[in-house]
This record gives C-alpha cells, sequence and structure tokens, in this order.
C-alpha cells in the first residue's frame, strides 16, 4: 500500500515537470527531483523493513495451555530447520507459529512440500515478511556506502 501511494507520488509530480518543460527548467527540476524521491525511498525502505510474502502456518491453538505448546513446538521446528526462521504470534484467541520469509508462493509451496512431512496440517499463508537479503546481493554496495562514494 505504501509503495503504492509513493508510485501515485511519482507519477504526479513527474506528469507536472513534464508540462513545465520550458527554456530548459524541465531538467534542473527534474534532477532534483528524481534525487529527492530517491532519498525518500532510502528513508521508506530503512524504516519499513517488510514486504509482501509467504509463510507458512505450522501450528495454531487456543486455551490455557496452548502458549507452550506453541513454545515448544518453535523450538522443535528451529532444531530441525535451522535456516527457516520461525515466528510466534497471537491474534485473539488464537496463537499460532509461522515459518519462514518467503518471497514468492512457489518458493513457499516447495518448503511446504519439505515440511509437510512433519508438520501435515501445515499451509501457505500471505502475510508481511521480513525483508531478507537475498544471497545473490549479499556482497552489493550499500546504500552507505553509495552515498560516500560521490564525485
Amino acid at each position: 500500500m505504501r509503495i503504492l501511494i509513493l508510485l501515485t507520488m511519482m507519477i504526479g509530480v513527474l506528469s507536472t515537470l513534464n508540462a513545465q518543460n520550458n527554456n530548459g527548467f524541465y531538467n534542473n527540476v527534474e534532477e532534483i527531483t528524481v534525487d529527492s524521491l530517491l532519498l525518500l525511498h532510502k528513508d521508506f525502505s530503512s524504516k519499513y523493513q517488510s514486504v509482501s510474502g509467504y509463510r507458512i502456518q505450522i501450528f495454531k491453538g487456543s486455551g490455557n495451555s496452548v502458549l507452550e505448546n506453541a513454545e515448544i513446538l518453535m523450538l522443535e521446528f528451529k532444531e530441525e530447520w535451522n535456516d527457516i526462521e520461525a515466528y510466534l504470534s497471537f491474534q485473539e484467541p488464537y496463537y499460532r507459529v509461522r515459518v519462514g520469509d518467503f518471497r514468492t508462493r512457489l518458493d513457499a509451496l516447495y518448503a511446504l512440500k519439505l515440511v509437510k512431512d512433519t508438520y501435515p496440517s501445515a499451509f501457505v499463508i500471505k502475510e508481511n515478511i521480513e525483508l531478507v537479503v537475498l544471497p545473490k546481493y549479499q556482497n552489493t554496495i550499500s546504500y552507505e556506502q553509495e552515498d560516500n562514494s560521490g564525485p
């Protein structure tokens, strides 16, 4: 939703600037606007480290001893699948254990196939996930390094 608002703002500003393409004014304003939009995007991305994605729900329950059961289940999952993060959440009256930070449904379905043997009632659910750095991009230059390497 926030990205949609940001994109709408960008389109509105750029279309307004396009109408003012007189006397070279457009080029200077465009550079300033694009730079300010990039800074706005960097600031937004640093504050909100989650994106729309998928997780696998392996447990949902309510009652007096459910919290203990959910915590035990979460620890067992982490022991077996130490490379997949597990999350415990509460939304009245249910405790839920959801696992993984999958960007695509296809990735989540692949992991579900592996997890289904141990957790037969598991299923994929759409949720905001933690923004993880993809292995391909772990050694790339960060925003801060880009800003310091200016002209």
